[in-house]
């Protein structure tokens, strides 16, 4: 794939990164850059969990599957889930990198920037091909990731990641903040509650983010609860959601009633309940209760 260098001042560098206090003077683009009229970045820590990582890789899914780019910066964990999940819902993404093109970083992920590239998105740096990914690298390639998209979503980071300078940029800029919301026990959801205190949009699907007006907010109703159903069937989830999801029904459950008639520690079904809220297969009735979301 043919590689391009974008001047500032010409007409296909990404117009968004001109409102940048100090916008590159040029960038390198490996692939096709797509316009950025539609797109998210989705940032997070390196060392997310599986159930972050399945969440990430959900939602980016379906916001390329609505037409959204979506973009980020092809680290471990978060960034890398997706970049995955955009290509999976068949979409286009982009990352943005740290390094020189010659020096994909990490180089584990070289086989994902390849896909990347083949599936009609690009990769992008203001650094040389051969400038390695130093440090300060990784935080001047976070302004561009917050710059090109009309949201940004971090998805969990805890108190010193870099995904919070990503977060601090996107304030500056004026674009929309979304985070997830996180367990207070989990070292790895610090930066996204502090994020939440600071007045962050709460996101648990991929519908908090499409009716965003910049991004052509739908003004169609939420899908109604028998979608949903369909949607999150039981046969989607593991052993222990499916236990504890058989408890929940109508009538709001306590979660020491569930544990207890499930036969699984507390500790475990306050896991499930957290998962099952941020995929929205349960709502949260306040007070240690839960109901299924469809069972209304």
């Amino acid at each position: 794939m043919s590689r391009t260098t974008l001047l500032l001042l010409e007409a296909l560098y990404p117009s968004a990164l001109r409102a940048l206090a100090s916008p590159p003077a040029s960038l390198r683009v490996e692939g096709t850059l797509p316009a950025f009229d539609r797109a998210v970045a989705i940032v997070g820590t390196r060392y997310a969990d599986d159930d972050a990582l399945e969440f990430t890789h959900a939602i980016a899914r379906q916001l390329a599957q609505a037409g959204v780019v979506v973009v980020s910066g092809g680290a471990r964990g978060i960034d890398g889930a997706a970049h995955e999940g955009a290509l999976d819902g068949g979409g286009v993404t982009v990352v943005v990198g740290a390094g020189g093109l010659d020096q994909p970083y990490p180089p584990e992920h070289a086989p994902l920037f390849a896909r990347v590239v083949a599936g009609g998105g690009a990769l992008l740096t203001e650094a040389n091909d051969d400038d390695p990914p130093l440090a300060r690298r990784f935080l001047q390639r976070n302004r561009l990731v917050a710059a090109l998209a009309q949201a940004v979503l971090v998805v969990q980071a805890p108190a010193r990641s870099g995904a919070l300078s990503t977060a601090a940029c996107a304030k500056r800029l004026g674009r929309a903040l979304f985070t997830v919301p996180g367990a207070p026990w989990d070292p790895r959801a610090a930066g996204c509650i502090a994020l939440l205190r600071e007045g962050a949009t709460v996101c648990t699907c991929a519908r908090d983010l499409l009716s965003l007006p910049a991004l052509g907010g739908s003004s169609d109703p939420p899908e109604s609860p028998e979608r949903d159903e369909k949607r999150f069937p039981f046969n989607d989830v593991d052993a222990d959601s499916r236990a504890v999801l058989a408890q929940l029904g109508r009538r709001a459950r306590h979660v020491d009633e569930v544990a207890r008639e499930a036969g699984l520690p507390i500790s475990r079904v306050q896991a499930v309940l957290l998962r099952l809220h941020l995929r929205g297969v349960v709502e949260d009735r306040g007070g240690g209760r839960f109901v299924v979301a469809s069972a209304r």
